[in-house]
């Protein structure tokens, strides 16, 4: 499709759209904080209600549910991918309703 005939919307969302896919990293997941134990037998968390900050990656795959430790000098780059990921989708969501209006108009 050329751009003339793309509405200003789909335009703009195209736009936002291509280097997030092109020049970022991106993953699809969400982030999930727990507070756990550490197993040590000398760390105060076996000996107090004391619990470790832990961020893990979970996603369902083939209907199977994932996860992956996130250590904490890799925190911040997973959550930017995670975002970018969503920032994806919600551009391709809005392009999508744009063509799901012009289906809809072409029927009515």
């Amino acid at each position: 499709m050329y751009k003339s005939q793309m509405t200003n919307q789909e335009r703009d969302s195209r736009s936002k759209l291509k280097p997030i896919i092109s020049y970022r990293e991106f993953i699809n997941g969400s982030l999930s904080v727990r507070k756990l134990k550490c197993g040590k037998l000398n760390c105060k968390c076996a000996k107090t209600n004391y619990r470790h900050i832990c961020l893990y990656l979970t996603r369902t795959k083939n209907g199977k549910f994932e996860q992956l430790f996130i250590p904490k000098e890799k925190e911040e780059l997973v959550r930017r991918w995670v975002n970018n990921y969503r920032n994806i989708h919600e551009l391709l969501e809005k392009i999508s309703s744009i063509y799901w209006d012009k289906i809809k108009r072409k029927t009515d």
